[in-house]
């Protein structure tokens, strides 16, 4: 999904709630701003019942091309707890990078290891969204399905 228009940020308290998938994505681009990244980051965003974001926006450094296994199970259990401390309903995460547009395979698999330790461990998780120098997109399970076919 491209678009140009770009709304305004605000306080976390004033952003309009996350229902939908469509809601999300504009939530990430609002945070985004201008696309343009000089590394590799992980960002979650915790929602609660009625889609309101809590007003911290942690952010992961040095994140691997491919994803490391005790890397992703260490993050979803620290999800897990903030879910279970803070009442939190979800999880998101968007991985931002330098380069072009696409998403790599890497990415894909840090999105399906992502998707299996959240159902392990009952976190609640939206699909993984990825934004690059161009554009921010979301993988959505029909881009999983080719990698999990190819492994099953």
């Amino acid at each position: 999904m491209i678009d140009d228009n770009i709304p305004a940020l605000t306080r976390p308290e004033d952003m309009p709630p996350v229902r939908t998938q469509t809601d999300l994505w504009r939530h990430w681009r609002t945070l985004m701003g201008p696309l343009g990244f000089s590394e590799r980051l992980l960002w979650l965003c915790f929602l609660s019942a009625d889609g309101r974001i809590a007003p911290v926006l942690p952010q992961i450094n040095d994140v691997p091309d491919q994803p490391d296994r005790p890397l992703v199970d260490s993050l979803i259990q620290i999800c897990s707890r903030i879910c279970g401390d803070f009442g939190v309903e979800s999880v998101a995460v968007l991985l931002s990078r330098p380069g072009r547009a696409g998403v790599t395979p890497g990415e894909i698999s840090w999105a399906q290891q992502l998707d299996a330790a959240a159902t392990a461990a009952g976190v609640s998780l939206w699909p993984m969204h990825v934004a690059n120098d161009r554009e921010l997109v979301t993988v959505t399970p029909d881009d999983l399905a080719p990698l999990s076919a190819a492994s099953g």
